[in-house]
């Protein structure tokens, strides 16, 4: 996901099954693939991801039965406006109904497809 426009950079394969995110993550082995300086944000399903990639990052969680401390709570507030675009993109793709029948066969296909439609109309707005 391309943070500025919030246009989909990526579609992983579909895999049949229940998957951790952070399991799945670990075996694409995406975070190596990403160029220096680029990192990843992401949400409650991957934590731990600081351990595959010292870039990626998520929201800091408060300490049990104490107060985060006022720079966590700054960190947080970023974190959710950066995040929100994500969410906005997810959202985007699941207003096509074919994305969310689920169909096994020839669902990643169908997720690119869409994610190349969603892309071409973020890219119609920005030059209106």
């Amino acid at each position: 996901m391309d943070q500025e426009p919030g246009a989909i950079l990526d579609v992983s394969d579909s895999v049949p099954g229940p998957w951790a995110d952070i399991e799945r993550l670990q075996k694409s082995r995406l975070m190596k693939r990403l160029p220096t300086g680029v990192g990843g944000i992401n949400d409650r399903g991957y934590v731990g991801i600081g351990e595959s990639h010292p870039t990626g990052s998520g929201r800091r969680r408060k300490p049990r039965g104490k107060e985060g401390p006022p720079a966590d709570r700054k960190c947080n507030r970023a974190f959710r406006r950066r995040r929100i675009v994500v969410e906005y993109a997810i959202g985007r793709l699941r207003r096509f109904r074919a994305v969310t029948r689920y169909r096994r066969q020839g669902h990643a296909m169908r997720v690119r497809a869409v994610a190349g439609l969603v892309n071409r109309t973020l890219g119609q707005r920005a030059t209106a």
